[in-house]
């Protein structure tokens, strides 16, 4: 397995926005597996590009040669530090010569073909990386001739020099194709998309790959979008929101498993400015009424529930009236990644309002709530997937109209409101999933997660 890391690169403003390191050489996905150059090159690919109606189908000039049948070929790739791969093609080609006018005759041709092609790594002007073949070379071996009628005496030589001058020229270019057809799936590493209708994730390569002779490593800027057309990042080093967390450096990738073939890092920042985008844009604030059917195993959301705890409230309501509960997230959140274990910190704030018989609203109390939230991570159809639990939270009384009472006496049914409205609501935005970086056709569905200091890696 080979890996690629996305180490969280310079945005145009000069700040870092959050490092992610992925897999693009692997075995049965990536640059150099089924999904990349083995797939175009090996299986039908070469075969379709070469074969009847394809780049070989006729070889023009003195012979009148046809190729009429291809071997599938055997294909490696090796990585060359500092320059790219190495590609190492072997393959049979079967040439049929039918014109009367040939010199040749007319006679039948088996030679096997290695082809020996360095490809150098680059970006283009756009920032997207391509392979470039720089030189090809072409080695014939085992030729073997049936001539039906022609000059048998001149066939060898004359034939030896017609193959060695044509076929380079030919199956060269059949290299340039299928690398083409890589350098298309190579740009799709570049890419924007959507995060529903709250705002776009664009990914960019953002310096040169480097190869080594066992890995290729890439960094991408990683830059969040409102729906409004805001971004979410650090422009020259700085935070446009004071309540933005600070940025921490990307840590380095751990030894990638002898199992995995491709390998991605999610840094801290790069959660942190995604989950900041969906609290700016109210996706993690919720209204809970008294009476909703989908909230069954909450207490009565009434004043007679409050007044069992708070006498005041009693005293001002004597009459049972509704109450509605606006929850919502006041500060941006801030993610934390240990050993074995992800948190996120979050202020909710819970303001208590009377719904009046006239339909207007009257606040009793806002709240305060510093909860931290256990994190699970899980990757489906190319997304990372979060799901989390309440951990502990702490309670204090952020305004009143009803005079000071004691907060401790509201956590039971603070944390009721969690467990049973507050987080299913979180799970169901965070649960839809973060596009991940398109790496070719590694796969990263059902990846090993492993959580260490500030970094998230998948494994695959």
């Amino acid at each position: 397995g080979l890996l690629n890391g996305i180490t969280g690169g310079l945005l145009s403003g000069g700040g870092l926005l959050g490092g992610i390191t992925g897999g693009l050489l692997g075995g049965g996905g990536g640059l150099l597996g089924a999904g990349g150059l083995l797939g175009v090159l090996g299986g039908g690919g070469l075969l379709g590009v070469l074969g009847e109606g394809g780049l070989l189908s006729t070889v023009q000039g003195l012979t009148g040669l046809r190729i009429v049948e291809l071997t599938l070929p055997k294909v490696s790739v090796r990585l060359l530090p500092g320059v790219g791969l190495r590609l190492d093609l072997y393959t049979r080609v079967a040439l049929n010569g039918k014109s009367r006018r040939s010199l040749l005759g007319l006679l039948d041709i088996a030679v096997e073909v290695n082809i020996t092609s360095d490809v150098r790594l680059t970006m283009d002007g756009t920032g997207y990386p391509r392979l470039v073949l720089e030189n090809c070379d072409t080695l014939l071996d085992g030729i073997k001739i049936r001539v039906l009628r022609g000059l048998l005496p001149i066939v060898d030589n004359l034939l030896a020099r017609v193959l060695n001058r044509l076929l380079p020229e030919l199956l060269c270019p059949v290299v340039e194709v299928a690398l083409g057809l890589v350098n298309d799936q190579l740009g799709l590493v570049n890419s924007l998309v959507p995060l529903g209708v709250l705002g776009s994730l664009q990914y960019a390569v953002s310096s040169l790959p480097l190869v080594t002779g066992q890995l290729l490593e890439v960094d991408l800027n990683t830059i969040v979008q409102g729906v409004g057309g805001g971004l979410v990042d650090y422009p020259l080093g700085k935070a446009e929101d004071v309540s933005m967390p600070p940025r921490v450096p990307m840590p380095p990738m751990p030894q990638m498993a002898q199992t995995a073939s491709s390998q991605l890092g999610l840094s801290i920042n790069f959660l942190e400015s995604l989950i900041s985008l969906l609290q700016k844009e109210g996706a993690f604030t919720i209204d809970i009424s008294d009476g909703l059917a989908k909230f069954p195993e909450l207490p009565p959301l009434r004043t007679a529930t409050l007044g069992a705890l708070v006498p005041a409230v009693r005293q001002r309501f004597p009459e049972s009236l509704p109450l509605l509960l606006k929850v919502a997230i006041s500060e941006t959140p801030r993610v934390t990644l240990k050993r074995d274990k992800g948190l996120i910190q979050l202020t909710a704030t819970v303001e208590v309002l009377v719904s009046q018989p006239d339909g207007a609203h009257q606040s009793l109390c806002v709240l305060n709530v510093d909860a931290a939230l256990l994190a699970q991570f899980s990757v489906e159809n190319n997304k990372l997937k979060i799901s989390v639990r309440l951990d502990k939270a702490d309670l204090s009384l952020a305004s009143s109209s009803i005079g000071n009472f004691d907060v401790s006496l509201w956590k039971p049914l603070v944390g009721k409101i969690f467990d049973v409205a507050f987080l299913p609501a979180i799970n169901s935005v965070l649960g839809a999933g973060i596009p991940l970086p398109r790496l070719l056709n590694a796969d990263l569905s059902n990846a090993d997660i492993e959580v260490i200091e500030d970094l998230i890696v998948l494994s695959a």
